[in-house]
């Protein structure tokens, strides 16, 4: 017999929090398929992310056990649910992208490279909700320029004026791909998924009492910080109980997981 499917959403890049992997499910006899791999997904919504990635991975209709997310790739994981009717989504600090949390996010590159942390004239909610690459065409820009002045600012006489966009494209990138994410999170319809969605929740998490599009929603409180929720024995033991439920048809273990 096969080894049951996990597909896992978790954004890839460099973080404090532990990741999905740290749960070593594979140790535990499934087969761990990491959806989110250079080169990311670029889409217009939350359904053609998901659907890029599950097409990149090549996974087969109804041979995947669960879907897994952590944090803003939530809708992610619902949307693929949806697409290849998986009746099992596992959240970790499962929370909704939202227009505020973009922005924050975007303030935060613009920091990261010496930039003030101040929003592009152009920005508005209505081109977040835009389903379209806009977003990131005028992103693209003023984070090339943005940089390229900050580069400016801090280099000696002489230095940096060979700098073209060919060469910050990499950084320019990996902003946009993190960017990309977040919006196309934000840009979900929330499809209608007849199923429990179970949130596995670090010690001060926001809880979403009624996920949005979900039958139902479970929520299993875990007492450690965010950063180790993921690494947690706690969290891990919980997980596989819930999978192996779901696998042999049981009931739910009890909610409030200490």
């Amino acid at each position: 017999m096969s080894a049951p499917v996990l597909l896992v959403f978790d954004y890839p890049g460099r973080r404090p929090e532990a990741r999905v992997s740290d749960l070593r499910l594979a140790d535990a006899g499934y087969d761990v398929r990491q959806l989110m791999t250079p080169p990311l997904p670029w889409a217009a919504s939350a359904a053609q992310y998901a659907h890029q990635a599950l097409d990149t991975a090549a996974v087969p209709a109804g041979e995947v056990h669960a879907v897994l997310g952590y944090c803003m790739a939530a809708p992610l994981a619902q949307e693929a649910a949806a697409r290849i009717g998986c009746p099992r989504v596992l959240l970790f600090d499962g929370e909704l992208s939202t227009p505020d949390a973009v922005a924050v996010e975007y303030c935060k590159l613009l920091t990261s490279v010496g930039a003030a942390a101040t929003l592009p004239p152009w920005w508005d909610t209505a081109l977040l909700q835009e389903r379209s690459d806009r977003f990131l065409g005028h992103a693209e820009q003023h984070l090339t320029e943005e940089i390229r002045r900050s580069l400016a600012e801090q280099a000696e006489p002489g230095e940096g004026e060979d700098d073209g966009d060919d060469a910050l494209a990499p950084l320019v990138g990996s902003f946009l791909d993190w960017l990309a994410y977040l919006v196309a999170a934000y840009r979900t319809d929330h499809p209608a998924w007849d199923s429990t969605v179970v949130n596995f929740l670090s010690r001060q998490q926001h809880e979403i009492p009624a996920w949005p599009g979900a039958r139902g929603t479970r929520s299993v409180r875990i007492d450690t910080a965010r950063d180790d929720l993921l690494a947690s024995t706690t969290t891990r033991r919980h997980v596989l109980e819930t999978l192996r439920d779901s696998r042999h048809g049981h009931a739910h273990p009890e909610e409030g997981a200490q």
